[in-house]
């Protein structure tokens, strides 16, 4: 038992510091595999400029006045005929109109007036030991509007459309509120083909680092697609949000993506 107790001991001690060393040099190891391992982060772009293919064009007609608001609905009355009259000369058809129905709104407008001598409905006060006369009259502004909405694909016509505009005013149809967006309604399949391209500007723009050095791309371990920017053509701006213009023809849509490489 005695002469046994010391072997059984030495053999414990010696199990355990194989063991240990063996950890420390399985510890070197991955720190050996780790320290290998490198990463390039790039960021990638591609741009395409493309034509609006859909304008959406809105607008009002309408007349205000103190009158009775029926004698108002009178002057309305052929404005939607003339309107589409002018429209379809600009080379758009009646399907491409949308007309909204009239509508009416009222402002009551009061204010305070002087009393003549023995007027009636008078209320007196004394303002500095003066007696002061005076009555709150009040009266109704009426506005009887309609409101037209033109979707085409003829994009140029309805430019020239809105930019001739001031030919209604010549038949006393003032139009107001106007506003004209031009869209791209191709934007979804754009995408797709701007972030492919954007992704392999990542990777080439990586690979033009890393092989002056002797180092190949072997995997990507992460990518970022950024937001669209939808600029005028030739407008660089770019927006934490995305830009999304709808005021020129011609616009550039740019895709930005953000890739990490690891490379040997």
């Amino acid at each position: 038992m005695n002469k046994s107790f010391p072997q059984a001991f030495w053999s414990v001690v010696v199990i355990g510091v194989t063991l240990i060393v063996l950890a420390l040099i399985g510890i070197g190891g991955v720190q050996q595999v780790r320290a290998k391992t490198y990463t390039i982060s790039v960021t990638g772009s591609a741009v395409k400029t493309i034509r609006s293919d859909l304008a959406v064009w809105s607008f009002s007609v309408s007349y205000s006045g103190y009158d009775e608001y029926k004698s108002l609905y009178q002057k309305l009355k052929p404005v939607p005929q003339e309107v589409e009259s002018f429209l379809k000369k600009q080379g758009l058809d009646a399907e491409e109109i949308e007309i909204g129905a009239s509508q009416v709104t009222t402002d009551v407008q009061t204010k305070e007036v002087d009393c003549k001598p023995n007027e009636e409905g008078c209320r007196t006060v004394v303002k500095d030991k003066i007696l002061l006369r005076y009555k709150t009259i009040s009266r109704t502004l009426y506005t009887v509007s309609r409101y037209f909405l033109v979707q085409s694909t003829k994009v140029d016509l309805v430019i020239k459309a809105s930019n001739a505009v001031d030919a209604l005013f010549d038949r006393n149809i003032v139009v107001g509120g106007s506003e004209l967006k031009l869209i791209y309604t191709k934007l979804a399949e754009l995408r797709l083909e701007l972030v492919k391209a954007a992704s392999e500007d990542a990777f080439k723009r990586a690979q033009l680092i890393a092989s002056p050095v002797g180092r190949r791309i072997t995997m990507i371990e992460d990518g970022r697609l950024g937001v669209f920017q939808i600029n005028a053509k030739n407008d660089p701006s770019i927006s934490d949000v995305g830009n999304f213009d709808t005021t020129s023809l011609e616009k550039d849509v740019r895709a930005i993506v953000n890739a990490t490489y690891r490379i040997e």
